[in-house]
């Protein structure tokens, strides 16, 4: 066995005992390389995390896939943040997003405790800020898709906001009639 091989062997032992720690122990943060992320992507370039408990990401995060990250308590993400696929981070405790971010699919954002954007995002795909505490959308927001605002606390939408779907704003509570 190689020197290098022998390492990449030594770092999955050592990444699996953090991954172990961090599911079962709410005190434990799980801090990952870039080296260490090979362990959580798939052959798309996908990278999931699920329910971890703490999550910490390298700065910079370049993703040739999707990053699925919900039901993690996942803070802050790194910036700059590149994503070529989707983001899921849904149910995260995740409060803002990164200044530099770039999304080449749709945007996950229900349930989390996201509370404002980044200036000029721009999301292809659908964006959902479905029962987040959001008060207020940035200027140039471009959402190529749907836009689910329900159950937010939204008092105006921006002049410049720029969406290519439908704008969703029903409250939940008429679903349960």
């Amino acid at each position: 066995m190689t020197k290098s091989l022998l390492l990449l062997n030594q770092l999955k032992i050592i990444v699996c005992i953090v991954f172990f720690l961090g599911s079962s122990n709410a005190f434990a943060k799980v801090v990952l390389s870039n080296v260490h992320l090979l362990n959580y992507t798939d052959t798309y370039g996908n990278l999931y995390f699920p329910r971890f408990s703490d999550l910490q990401l390298p700065s910079p995060l370049d993703v040739h896939g999707s990053l699925i990250a919900s039901h993690t308590k996942i803070s802050p993400l790194p910036s700059p943040l590149k994503v070529k696929g989707n983001v899921d981070l849904s149910y995260s405790n995740i409060t803002f997003l990164p200044n530099v971010l770039k999304v080449g699919g749709y945007l996950n954002l229900a349930h989390s405790q996201v509370n404002r954007l980044p200036e000029g995002l721009i999301v292809p795909g659908d964006l959902s800020l479905i029962s987040t505490p959001i008060t207020y959308l940035p200027n140039n927001l471009f959402v190529g898709g749907n836009l689910y605002l329900n159950n937010t606390k939204l008092t105006y939408l921006p002049l410049n906001l720029k969406v290519g779907g439908d704008l969703v704003v029903i409250p939940i509570d008429l679903f349960s009639i």
